[in-house]
């Protein structure tokens, strides 16, 4: 389940992730369209990440005119849906090197520290953390088995009215309700990230998330 985990340490130049699936049908991110194998690079797509080239300023904070994330991007676009709100942007500081830990807020109440995951299609959080935010999950909306090096599992899907980080807000959405091991409160996924333009400068230590 952890094995989509980025760890993202400096690098020499601007590089945006990509995601690719080999022949065996495991995924992969890498950085750069360049770092994709030819035979891949068809089918392998941007999850609109990218690390900061080295000695770059830091980011400019939202609504300083900067331009962040994908290129081309535009309100509205690819990764929005009904419920989700942007009411602004935010930055995050971690230690270059080390991993990612967020602090979020669920359902406008209840607190929790998150590992950002790009590899992670969905946000996964624990279900103790779900209780304090009042969602229920002893009615999920959905479930699945997932596989990993500690067998199988089952993970049910809850619906939170919202999700923010600092002014970075997401409406309603279903995630998964489990414990994930060694990851805080559990994992920040893609499904929150791609609705928003997302750069991450990791000479500075700053993510910083834009409203697209």
């Amino acid at each position: 389940m952890l094995a989509g985990l980025v760890l993202l340490g400096p690098v020499p130049a601007a590089a945006e992730i990509y995601r690719y699936t080999d022949a065996t049908g495991s995924s992969h991110y890498v950085e750069g369209i360049d770092s994709v194998p030819q035979e891949y690079r068809a089918r392998a797509a941007p999850v609109g990440l990218r690390n900061a080239p080295a000695g770059a300023p830091t980011p400019a904070p939202p609504g300083s005119g900067a331009a962040l994330g994908r290129p081309g991007a535009t309100p509205g676009g690819a990764g929005s849906a009904p419920g989700a709100e942007k009411a602004g942007g935010t930055t995050i500081k971690y230690t270059p090197g080390e991993r990612i830990m967020v602090d979020v807020k669920i359902n406008g109440s209840a607190n929790a520290n998150l590992l950002l995951d790009t590899g992670a299609d969905r946000t996964m959080i624990n279900p103790r953390v779900l209780v304090s935010a009042g969602a229920s999950i002893s009615r999920p909306v959905g479930t699945t088995r997932v596989t990993g090096v500690a067998g199988s599992d089952e993970v049910s899907f809850v619906v939170i009215d919202s999700l923010e980080v600092g002014e970075a807000r997401v409406g309603r959405m279903q995630v998964a309700s489990y414990d994930v091991a060694g990851a805080g409160d559990g994992l920040l996924g893609r499904d929150f990230l791609d609705r928003f333009s997302v750069n991450i400068d990791s000479t500075a230590g700053v993510v910083t998330l834009s409203p697209k």
